[in-house]
């Protein structure tokens, strides 16, 4: 596995894809503390005006604040506006068949 990923980071470096759009990867923006876009995003794991959580694959991430919505999903792009507080990272839990 992380021959896989050593592989597709030397690629992608070659080619000058950006990270976000090899498996595995994803990027950020923020703009001021009311917009943050995430390039990469798997699907949304929970959505509240106080929280909403994205996957990224095998890591999540959390966005805390206030009158938070997200404004774009599509082509594994997210837009989410309102008053951002926080971002977190955090690994997703392994499912079990």
């Amino acid at each position: 596995m992380r021959r896989r990923k050593e592989f597709l980071a030397r690629f992608g470096e070659r080619l000058d894809i950006p990270r976000e759009a090899l498996p595995g990867g994803f990027g950020l923006s923020l703009s001021g503390q009311n917009e943050l876009t995430v390039r990469g995003c798997r699907r949304i794991l929970s959505y509240g005006s106080e929280c909403i959580r994205l996957s990224l694959g095998r890591t999540a991430l959390s966005v805390t604040g206030e009158r938070l919505l997200c404004t774009v999903f599509e082509a594994g792009n997210v837009t989410v506006e309102g008053r951002i507080c926080a971002i977190a990272f955090e690994e997703e839990e392994k499912k079990r068949v």
